[in-house]
């Protein structure tokens, strides 16, 4: 008897005790998160010199530059000259500084600035500054959207569209609608569960216990998340993380013990001796299958990333959890129901298989493959690696423009706009920063000069140009737009323009350290980042599989039969995911639109 088998003739012996505790666990971790905050990682896991950047102005700077957000205007046939149009925007603007939630107000009849109007003068903007800290501005964004709103009801019966779009407000309405959806997702997810639970066991009690020990196990590892949090913080994501896996492996290991239990019973052991093989075989290969996921995600630590270290935390964590349930809670259910497991059983779903486990489709499979081998692992292999071969074009980076956000994110139009007639990153500006003993020194100033003066003669950047310098005078940004989208290659060429040429050529012969920040450049050095720690998270996540499974089966064949076939179907996963997201090839059938990427 293995470990795994005495552990769960243990629990199931005492199973009402067992039961009895693991129903206490997860009263108190439903109300445990409210009584401790779970801390998140503030940063944005940035990487290279855009980390660099963005940690010095976080830790110079006493007060962050204030939010601000675009107020988009539109017309199809009045433009910016028009009376109509022009009361529409300063109307607007007189209510919008009125609010206690506005520091400031700037629309193009302010500055008379042609960056502020549309080559057709039918769309401008006016950027509104959200008063007080940025850190603050989430819970001020409601009353100027509410704003906004009225102000665009009423301009919409003189053909004049109004609209908004900035991090906040988009930041906002993007987390509303993937709480909404989250939720969604996780209700259809049990759904589909509980369907195909009912197929492979053809009763009620028995396809109910896989999503009772999921679902028990994610509202653990919800509360567990909490506290490790208090050591190291965690991101937003790490929920989906959690719910997600915790669906999954939950349901599959759980799945695999009940199967050999019931074939056990029908071989005719007794309860106990049944659920104890059972856990001896089955429940020893969902213990390892478990520790190679705990050990993959382990790997991701290896980034030194700050987002996927979180990530995998909260995987760790509902893992562990569900292994530990399939291996104690579960055999306790199993001796609290014995042969009930088969009770409200549900004919017209499914066909019993015999005692021994063959039969049905998946052994007829079984037997064509087997009869025919090299003919079948040829033609699988051949698939498999043609599925892969679109990954030789992939284009790693992160979506950050208006095709990022779901429709159903009110600010997207707005940002549609803002690319089609002005630039994307005027909701998302870079800044040049700049490190120096002193930043209001003669040269340091001449170089920012010069910076300026050639940004405002290059087509690639995009003003107004904001320039801020810290309290101790050894830190200044200078903030401005790309002129392409945030993740476009016209934005990338501007930054590695920026980084290449004019930086260097305006702070030649100062002792100045200057660093290039933002969305897309935070997104080129993260990309950069991650290609180069792959190789060590591949290596080192393959390299323990192959250990682990050179332990269980003291065979160098198995291990390396299972890298190759983790590999096969990772290319192959990889280049579906390359032909739908990035291709386009059928992601109508997901609702969503091929971003390039």
């Amino acid at each position: 008897m293995t470990f795994t088998g005495k552990i769960a003739n243990w629990s199931a012996r005492r199973r009402w005790w067992v039961i009895s505790a693991a129903v206490l666990v997860i009263a108190m971790s439903m109300t445990f998160p409210g009584q401790l905050e779970t801390k998140m990682y503030e940063g944005d896991g940035g990487e290279g010199d855009s980390g660099i950047a963005g940690e010095l102005i976080d830790e110079r700077f006493n007060a962050k530059s204030q939010a601000t957000e675009q107020l988009v205007f539109n017309h199809e046939t009045l433009d910016v000259d028009s009376q109509a149009y022009e009361a529409v925007v300063q109307s607007l603007a007189a209510e919008l500084r009125a609010l206690p939630e506005v520091d400031a107000v700037v629309t193009y009849y302010d500055t008379n600035s042609d960056e502020m109007v549309a080559d057709d003068r039918g769309v401008s903007v006016a950027q509104v500054v959200i008063a007080g800290e940025p850190d603050d501005a989430e819970e001020k964004i409601d009353a100027i959207l509410d704003t906004v709103h009225e102000a665009a009801a009423s301009a919409e019966n003189q053909g004049l569209e109004v609209t908004m779009a900035g991090l906040t407000s988009i930041l906002k309405q993007s987390d509303e609608v993937a709480e909404s959806d989250l939720l969604r997702v996780t209700l259809v997810t049990l759904v589909l569960g509980m369907f195909i639970l009912l197929i492979a066991f053809r009763t009620v009690v028995a396809a109910f216990i896989p999503l009772f020990i999921s679902v028990g196990a994610i509202i653990t590892a919800t509360a567990l998340a909490a506290v490790v949090s208090q050591v190291y913080p965690l991101v937003e994501f790490y929920t989906m993380m959690v719910s997600l896996m915790g669906l999954a492996v939950g349901i599959d290991y759980s799945l695999f013990i009940i199967s050999r239990f019931r074939s056990e019973r029908k071989a005719g052991r007794p309860r106990y001796e049944a659920i104890a093989v059972a856990s001896n075989t089955t429940g020893r290969a969902v213990l390892y299958a478990g520790i190679t996921v705990l050990l993959s995600m382990f790997g991701l630590f290896m980034t030194t990333n700050p987002i996927f270290i979180g990530l995998s935390v909260g995987a760790i964590v509902v893992v562990a959890v569900a292994i530990v349930a399939s291996l104690t809670l579960l055999p306790a259910l199993l001796g609290a129901l014995g042969d009930n497991i088969n009770r409200l059983r549900v004919p017209i779903i499914g066909r019993e298989s015999d005692e021994s486990g063959a039969g049905g489709i998946w052994g007829a499979i079984t037997d064509k493959v087997l009869a025919r081998p090299a003919i079948m692992a040829t033609i699988t292999v051949t698939a498999l690696v043609a599925a892969a071969i679109p990954v030789t074009t992939i284009n790693l980076n992160t979506n950050a423009g208006a095709d990022s956000l779901s429709d159903a994110v009110e600010g997207k139009h707005a940002l549609l706009l803002l690319e089609e007639h002005f630039t994307s990153g005027l909701t998302s500006p870079a800044y040049v920063v700049v490190d120096a003993n002193d930043v209001n020194s003669t040269g340091v100033q001449a170089a920012v000069a010069t910076l300026l003066a050639t940004m405002e003669q290059d087509e690639a950047f995009f003003g107004p140009f904001e320039t801020r310098i810290n309290e101790a005078g050894d830190l200044l940004y200078v903030q401005l737009a790309l002129a392409g989208n945030v993740d476009d290659a016209v934005s990338e060429d501007a930054v590695n323009h920026l980084r290449d040429d004019v930086v260097p050529a305006a702070f030649s012969g100062t002792s100045a350290n200057v660093y290039v920040t933002g969305a897309t450049a935070g997104n080129m050095d993260f990309n950069d980042h991650m290609a180069s720690a792959a190789v060590y998270v591949f290596a080192f996540v393959l390299g323990l599989a192959f250990l682990l499974l050179l332990v269980i089966f003291r065979s160098i064949v198995i291990p390396l039969k299972a890298i190759l076939l983790n590999l096969l179907s990772v290319g192959a996963a990889y280049g579906v995911v390359v032909m739908v997201f990035q291709y386009g090839w059928g992601i109508g059938l997901l609702g969503a639109e091929a971003t390039g990427v």
